[in-house]
């Protein structure tokens, strides 16, 4: 585990990390690929040290589906729905997308890939995308956007027993690794003022900040990011 030593007069600040090639992912209550009880982030005990920062996506997941008694029809109706889709999507500004964390642009040539599921009810079909929006401007709000994705739904032309079904607008952000740097930078400060509080004689020994940056959604339009860490504090 990389272990990092600050005294309490001097403020540690790690390198920059280099850029990485840039992935969307979705943000949820917690990151659940790595940490499916998300403890570090808890209501009973003190937060995380972290940075909070503004998302660059609003995202709402699109289940488009069909429910007609044939397999291979409801395939052919629910692509057919999925294409047109597409196509509207491209006259509004919207990019439809898809994964399961990290999302990619859907298009015709790479539609037919994307896995099909159950849905909620007997014989139907289902693929999910995700209708993604920049969130751009001071009054960008989940409900306005949220408004605007069931009109574009609205109007998608449906074909046989195909329908869309729209999930709750959630957050996205681009290439989470890069805000790395900032995390550390924050612990550093906060674990050095504690141990400032010791007195001069006293630095502070850090572990973990080599573990996987973890985010959360924690406001209407604001991603929290952080590591996992502990620190204790020694004399010199």
């Amino acid at each position: 585990m990389k272990r990092l030593i600050l005294t309490a007069a001097v403020l540690g600040v790690a390198a920059p990390m280099p850029v990485l090639a840039q992935d969307t992912v979705v943000v949820t209550g917690s990151r659940q690929d790595r940490s499916s009880a998300n403890a570090y982030f808890r209501n009973d005990g003190p937060s995380a040290i972290g940075v909070t920062r503004r998302a660059d996506y609003f995202v709402t997941p699109l289940f488009v589906s069909s429910d007609s008694r044939n397999p291979d029809v409801r395939v052919e109706e629910l692509f057919t729905m999925l294409s047109a889709t597409l196509d509207r999507a491209q006259q509004q500004g919207i990019t439809l997308v898809a994964g399961r964390y990290t999302l990619e642009p859907v298009t015709a040539a790479n539609m037919r890939a994307l896995p099909i599921t159950g849905g909620n009810r007997p014989d139907t079909s289902r693929v999910q995308i995700y209708a993604r929006i920049p969130l751009k401007g001071a009054d960008a709000n989940v409900r306005d956007t949220a408004k605007r994705i069931a009109a574009f739904v609205k109007a998608v032309p449906a074909t046989g027993r195909s329908f869309i079904d729209v999930g709750t607008t959630g957050l996205a952000i681009d290439n989470p690794e890069q805000y790395r740097s900032d995390v550390i930078r924050h612990i550093a400060k906060e674990a050095t003022s504690y141990a400032s509080m010791f007195g001069t004689g006293y630095g502070v020994e850090i572990n973990g900040l080599d573990g996987d940056l973890y985010w959360q959604q924690s406001s209407e339009t604001e991603i929290f990011l952080y590591i996992e860490h502990d620190f204790a504090i020694r004399p010199r």
